[in-house]
């Protein structure tokens, strides 16, 4: 890497942070120090304090204690546009473009460059259309609206957004997480590169083996405090990283079932058709996980939205416990017991200003009416706590918001939303997408436990080891259509699957 690091003046340095909310100290005398042209992984598990250090480092939030230095100087930074004068930016897991405006909009807002007093669009244009080169992206026009743009692309605007701010230091938080494997091979390339450069990046990610791949150094965060020193990633295993997060040593990544025979056949679907798929035919088998792997526009989410009655069916038909059943409306399903776990919980999973109780009981309030038809929010309530503690949900607090819990425990929100309304067939679309190690075990477990009681799970997922370490059986799609059923029984791998999925055949 390069020389910079070995620079004395740290880039930045935080002594002794302590960050208070009601009721919650998120950060206990927290130590960090970004060296100048290194990457910096900051890890840890959800709710470990890792978000509310960059928004101590950016000026959003004002700590109680502590000191904080920049270049050796003390940093006064009070806003947003303080962190970007001194050269920090920050990339964010929930993308803060405006989708409506085009790239060279979203890249100047707020700081737009300007002659005699206007807004000098040409040198926009032209500064704009050098970011995108840098960062892979000179085939696009930079009036391109952002709607316009893949998830991975507006990804790279932004961080072509900070190189051309001249940034010091790139926060990015959980930037990987809605992309492609090829996405995340050129954003890791491309991450190196601006390193070798002398550009410093505080890499926040779930994703171990992506850590170890292009971190210098790491600092690990538990509970709101430093677990332990700083080390050199060099010298540490992904194991070593896992105890310093969780406290333990997680004995099982993919935890082993128990107690569960396959039974009957309780959903069927045949010749699926719609606009983004074709001809899809599977089974899923009480007891038995269906694990659905594909790559990016494979059409796997697309056939669980029509499954669901979110999207309509072309043509096709499903069939529940040998019965055909139509599914125009996700009520239609919920009626039948076939239910959605989506991949953006945040956006339709969950009403993030409502407690656990709202939405964990919204699809089945009938349950709690009296006689006289009012809600008996004392048994509400009685049901979505005892549900809370079967899930492990943390804090145990029922009339909390739901946007003030970690990604771990909103999915876990979700799920009891679905168990209260006793379905049959559980569809799981990227069941652990943002979700730090240790609540991902426990996500297994409730998955698990769902397959012990009797359910069906399907499973959408792009992780293959996630595919591999949990489904019974494995369908592979690529461009919409079906490649292929696998059983996973110990002969199958993942050249095999990633064979069907660029649409090779066995």
């Amino acid at each position: 890497m390069g020389d910079t690091k070995t620079t004395t003046v740290p880039l930045l340095e935080m002594r002794n942070i302590t960050k208070i909310f009601p009721g919650v100290v998120a950060l206990n005398n927290v130590n960090l120090t970004i060296r100048q042209g290194e990457i910096h992984l900051l890890l840890g598990e959800n709710g470990a304090g890792k978000s509310t250090m960059i928004k101590t480092i950016i000026g959003i939030n004002k700590p109680e204690g502590g000191e904080m230095f920049w270049l050796g100087q003390p940093m006064k930074i009070h806003s947003l546009d303080d962190a970007y004068e001194l050269g920090i930016s920050v990339i964010y897991q929930e993308l803060s473009n405006i989708p409506c405006l085009s790239i060279v909009e979203n890249m100047y807002l707020g700081c737009e460059k300007r002659k005699n007093g206007l807004i000098n669009w040409k040198e926009q244009r032209t500064c704009a259309k050098k970011a995108l080169e840098r960062v892979g992206l000179s085939d696009i026009d930079v009036d391109t609206p952002m709607e316009k743009l893949g998830m991975g692309q507006r990804q790279l605007v932004e961080i072509g957004r900070a190189i051309d701010r001249k940034a010091k230091l790139i926060i990015m938080d959980e930037p990987t997480s809605s992309l492609s494997r090829k996405e995340i091979d050129f954003l890791m390339n491309l991450m190196l590169e601006l390193n070798r450069e002398g550009v410093a990046i505080l890499f926040i990610t779930h994703k171990l083996d992506e850590a170890k791949w292009v971190g210098d150094r790491v600092t690990v965060l538990r509970n709101g405090q430093n677990s332990g020193e700083t080390l050199m990633v060099s010298d540490v295993t992904e194991d070593d990283i896992i105890q310093m997060m969780v406290g333990r040593t997680l004995d099982e990544k993919y935890p082993k079932r128990k107690n569960i025979s396959i039974g009957e056949e309780i959903l069927r679907c045949e010749g699926l058709c719609a606009d983004k798929f074709d001809e899809v035919s599977f089974s899923v088998r009480r007891g038995e996980m269906l694990g659905v792997f594909g790559l990016v526009g494979a059409g796997r989410t697309e056939v669980m939205r029509a499954i669901f009655g979110a999207d309509a069916l072309a043509d096709g038909k499903i069939y529940l416990e040998n019965k055909e059943i139509i599914m125009k409306h996700p009520r239609d399903a919920i009626k039948q017991g076939v239910v959605l776990i989506t991949e953006n919980r945040k956006e339709e999973g969950l009403i993030l200003i409502h407690d656990v109780v709202e939405n964990g009981t919204i699809v089945t309030l009938d349950k709690f009416k009296s006689r006289i038809g009012l809600i008996d929010n004392k048994k509400r309530n009685a049901m979505v706590r005892k549900h809370g503690e079967d899930l492990n949900l943390r804090p145990l607090q029922p009339d909390k918001q739901s946007l003030n819990f970690s990604g771990g425990n909103q999915q876990k929100i979700v799920i009891m939303k679905w168990l209260l309304s006793g379905a049959k067939v559980f569809i799981f679309d990227e069941p652990t997408k943002g979700v730090d190690v240790g609540a991902k075990v426990e996500i297994y477990n409730i998955m698990n436990q769902l397959l012990e009681d009797g359910a069906s799970i399907i499973m959408v997922s792009s992780e293959m080891d996630e595919i591999l370490g949990m489904s019974d059986r494995v369908m592979v799609m690529y461009e919409g259509k079906q490649m292929g059923i696998l059983d996973n029984d110990g002969s199958v791998g993942q050249e095999e699957i990633l064979t069907l999925a660029t649409g090779g055949t066995l």
